[in-house]
């Protein structure tokens, strides 16, 4: 939730339909904005809840057209190519078509950066993904809303970089590098009391070095033999030769 304020009156943006319920109890969403009217709460097309705050007519190549201004800016109801979008957030200047200018664009993305950054970091230093995000996004209330969120964000490659990158920080700050990991592993390897501890550590070893190409297909040999059934195959096993008339490979998953 969010809100600009003008003339000493505040105008809110919310993050989802749940929020806006908890603040406005009863009050019906327009789910086309392009179509709302001044006073109606509507969706913007990522799914976030705002005020139309003016609906008028302009001018354009001689014929009038309809603008919708919210605290998101102002748009042409007919322009299909512009979508109202909520994440963007509030809009420096409201009144032009241009709607966030690029400082105001440049901050809402360091914003989002820096967030998702600490989400990654608090993930990374073994908290749980939920809390992350409450830890991350305070003013985020609805759970359901929390719990896409965060399912969203683990996808997000930009996200997993992040969180990868933080845990090997944590990891090196411990001494923990690949050289002391791979050491560690050899060791293990030789000094081992038992078979077992010794075989995982040298199927790591193998893993980390690509002696394993796991993509590597399984293959099983098929012989054809002449004249016999399986049973009286393995009858002339016990007494004679069979003839050999083709032998093939073929893969598993086949």
């Amino acid at each position: 939730m969010d809100f600009k304020e003008i003339k000493n009156t505040k105008h809110y943006i919310y993050d989802n339909q749940e929020e806006f319920n908890i603040a406005r109890n009863n009050i019906p969403v327009r789910h086309n904005w392009r179509h709302g009217e001044e006073g109606e709460w509507v969706f913007t097309d990522d799914g976030f809840v705002c005020q139309i705050l003016r609906k008028s007519k302009i001018k354009q190549r001689d014929r009038s057209v309809t603008c919708i201004r919210t605290v998101c800016g102002t748009f042409l109801a007919k322009d299909k190519n512009r979508e109202m979008l909520g994440a963007n957030g509030i809009a420096e200047n409201i009144y032009t078509f241009s709607g966030t200018n690029m400082s105001q664009k440049e901050f809402n993305e360091r914003e989002r950066n820096s967030r998702e950054l600490l989400f990654a970091k608090y993930v990374a230093g073994g908290t749980g993904a939920v809390e992350a995000y409450r830890r991350a996004y305070p003013d985020a209330r609805s759970s359901n809303y929390i719990k896409e969120r965060t399912e969203k964000l683990l996808k997000t490659e930009t996200v997993k970089k992040m969180i990868d990158k933080k845990i090997q920080e944590l990891l090196n700050e411990e001494g923990a590098t690949p050289n002391w990991l791979i050491e560690r592993y050899k060791t293990i390897a030789d000094l081992a009391e038992n078979d077992n501890a010794k075989l995982r550590a040298l199927d790591s070893l193998a893993k980390i070095s690509g002696l394993f190409d796991h993509t590597e297909k399984k293959s099983e040999q098929v012989t054809i033999w002449a004249g016999f059934s399986p049973e009286q195959l393995e009858e002339v096993k016990k007494h004679g030769k069979p003839e050999l008339i083709a032998h093939a490979e073929k893969d598993k998953d086949d």
